[in-house]
């Protein structure tokens, strides 16, 4: 009898620490995957590029769009096994329906609207420099596995045929994650269900001063994070708006773009050795002041490297 009672209690005892075992891998697994952090780009009050007219009875806007979409991108990363927080650099919306779009996607408002479209430094690295960049902020705090800012593209009036459709990255983190995404719109959405005269996605590096979403990138280059920026669509190309105001069609569209980062997660994300910045002191492209246009600014708290 005895013996029997040693059998049974040797037995729960393995059971448990497979138990503690088991939990403790899942715990380290989803540690080592990281968070996906998806920005909206701009913020309420300034919307960002929007289509030059009504397309299915609505002007389509930069971030308006996002607030609805970003959640069906969210959902394809959360849906794979990934902890995903989507950002907007500006205030909550007050107003439906986006009060309701942003409460479905979690959005985590920054609560830093830039006025005039007013540049500041990173907190982290003070010699980055641009609007905007408390969102990237938020990922550098967050330690994030990546960031991808949502935006839409536009260049004026109405156009017909191939726009240049662009996935913008930084210098040495972010290529294999624009690369991914590129290469996944094209696959799916690009002259399959959106037309652009048969032109693909292109994917480009940012990283000098002043350039647009240049101090975002540089930031999270600095602290070894990949991230890109979407330009594919154009909201002023009459095929790319008309595609985007179906919703069945916005929500593939959104979606897409969350497959191509589930793939970059998934197929080399991780095991590449990130690219920090050594010396913080040490002046580049991208440092604050080697722009004409930033030379002329006062910036409270940017660190000058160049002079």
């Amino acid at each position: 009898m005895k013996q029997i009672i040693r059998c049974f209690l040797l037995s729960l005892l393995l059971i448990v620490c497979c138990g503690c075992s088991s939990t403790a891998t899942s715990r380290n697994a989803s540690q080592e995957k990281g968070v996906v952090v998806l920005d909206i780009g701009h913020f309420i009050g300034s919307g960002g590029a929007a289509t030059p007219g009504r397309v299915n009875g609505k002007i389509i806007s930069e971030c308006s769009f996002w607030y609805e979409y970003s959640y069906y991108t969210k959902k394809v990363i959360e849906d794979a096994g990934y902890t995903c927080v989507v950002t907007n650099r500006g205030n909550a919306p007050t107003k439906e329906p986006l009060l309701t779009y942003a409460r479905r996607a979690g959005v985590v408002q920054l609560c830093h609207p830039d006025k005039n479209a007013a540049r500041y430094p990173s907190k982290y690295h003070p010699d980055r420099v641009a609007s905007g960049m408390v969102s990237a902020d938020y990922a550098i705090e967050r330690n994030a596995a990546c960031i991808v800012f949502l935006h839409h593209n536009s260049t004026g009036g109405w156009t017909n045929g191939p726009s240049n459709s662009l996935i913008i990255c930084n210098k040495f983190n972010g290529r294999p994650l624009a690369d991914t995404i590129a290469r996944t719109l094209e696959n799916e959405i690009l002259n399959h269900r959106m037309p652009n005269g048969g032109r693909g996605c292109r994917t480009i590096v940012r990283c000098i001063d002043a350039e647009r979403s240049a101090g975002w990138l540089n930031a999270c280059d600095d602290s070894g994070i990949p991230a890109a920026v979407i330009e594919a669509a154009y909201l002023n190309n009459r095929a790319h708006a008309a595609y985007l105001a179906v919703d069945a069609n916005a929500r593939e569209y959104a979606e897409s773009i969350g497959r191509g980062i589930v793939r970059y997660m998934r197929n080399g994300a991780l095991p590449q050795p990130r690219h920090i910045r050594a010396d913080e002191n040490k002046p580049d492209q991208g440092s604050f002041g080697y722009a004409a246009e930033s030379r002329r600014l006062n910036v409270p708290g940017a660190k000058r490297l160049v002079h």
